[in-house]
């Protein structure tokens, strides 16, 4: 399955970067997980696509299992590995911060990955998440789009924002910070939200900064 989501994105990597251009609705994202500072080096974006929310929030280095992606994410200036999330291709410890950024709805096993986000942080390192909560009517807009059979996402699986936060307390991450935006209907024409501090019922994004605890 990872290789025919891979392909789709791949063959998709234009517009999927064009998306992101003078989008308020990426901006409003982006305003989100700025929230949360800035990264600790050396940060790594896994799943890092096209390279935008890497480049934008200082994360030097991506990974991702789509050639296409990762030619555009090079160009802006990335270091890029090409990889998946379930097997890192990284020694233990060996990052300072880890970000996914609408990954975990795309991956086959969301555990592993985050288990193996865990394995390559350093101790005391910085896991960042941002997704859309399963009960939110943009989750429900996806959801439709997937029915529809949508080339990227008919792939796509949501998760509740209490199960991604005992999910990862379970692996061994405390939260640290917790910020939401897009209350806004994706019926509305795009515009951009400040960010609103702590989980927000009803928000279309949501982002995390979590630290490595110690077993």
């Amino acid at each position: 399955m990872w290789r025919e989501i891979s392909r789709a994105f791949g063959e998709s990597a234009e517009e999927y970067d064009a998306w992101y251009q003078e989008n308020p609705l990426f901006e409003a994202e982006l305003a989100a997980l700025k929230e949360l500072g800035s990264p600790p080096q050396p940060a790594l974006e896994i799943g890092v696509g096209t390279g935008v929310f890497a480049k934008a929030l200082g994360f030097t280095y991506g990974l991702d299992p789509s050639f296409p992606m990762l030619k555009r994410a090079r160009s802006k200036g990335l270091w890029v590995v090409c990889g998946r999330g379930e097997s890192l291709p990284f020694k233990e410890e060996s990052f300072a911060a880890c970000g996914l950024f609408f990954t975990l709805c795309f991956v086959e096993d969301p555990l592993q990955v985050l288990r193996e986000a865990r394995r390559i942080l350093k101790p005391q390192g910085k896991l960042w998440l941002g997704f859309i909560p399963a009960d939110s009517s943009w989750a429900r807009y996806y959801e439709a789009k997937k029915r529809a059979g949508h080339k990227l996402y008919r792939f796509a699986r949501f998760y509740p924002h209490d199960k991604v936060l005992k999910l990862v307390q379970e692996l061994g991450f405390s939260l640290e910070k917790e910020v939401s935006s897009l209350y806004q209907s994706p019926d509305e024409s795009p515009r951009y939200e400040d960010p609103r501090e702590g989980y927000q019922k009803g928000a279309g994004f949501v982002a995390l900064s979590l630290k490595k605890a110690p077993r």
